[in-house]
């Protein structure tokens, strides 16, 4: 029997992996697609082209909803400072941490560790 055939464009899984795990470690940093396109070997274009054949969404859409995740993370299982949890996930300061969690999630980071 035969492998099932990738589904054609699109990053190879190693690559992905690449992608992913480089985003994962650098979160506090800021994520420059040009760092993205040099791990997976590849120009900008080709990068965010593919990029996003393989996870529906763009690297910069990618890149927050990790943050994000991580944001939540952070806010159940510490005590850190709200302007602590957002400078570890990349965020610039409070406010622009607030508000794409709150567009994100529904709720302020405040409200949802009161959940």
């Amino acid at each position: 029997m035969s492998k099932p055939s990738r589904a054609r464009g699109g990053l190879p899984p190693a690559t992905l992996r690449r992608i992913r795990d480089y985003i994962d470690s650098h979160l506090d940093q800021n994520i420059e697609l040009e760092s993205l396109a040099a791990t997976a070997e590849l120009s900008l274009y080709h990068f965010a082209r593919t990029f996003k054949q393989s996870e529906g969404t763009t690297p910069h859409a990618f890149v927050l909803e990790r943050r994000l995740a991580r944001a939540r993370e952070l806010l159940v299982r510490t005590d850190l400072s709200l302007s602590e949890v957002a400078f570890a996930v990349g965020f610039a300061d409070q406010s622009h941490f607030t508000r794409h969690f709150r567009k994100m999630v529904g709720v302020s980071p405040g409200q949802f560790r009161k959940l």
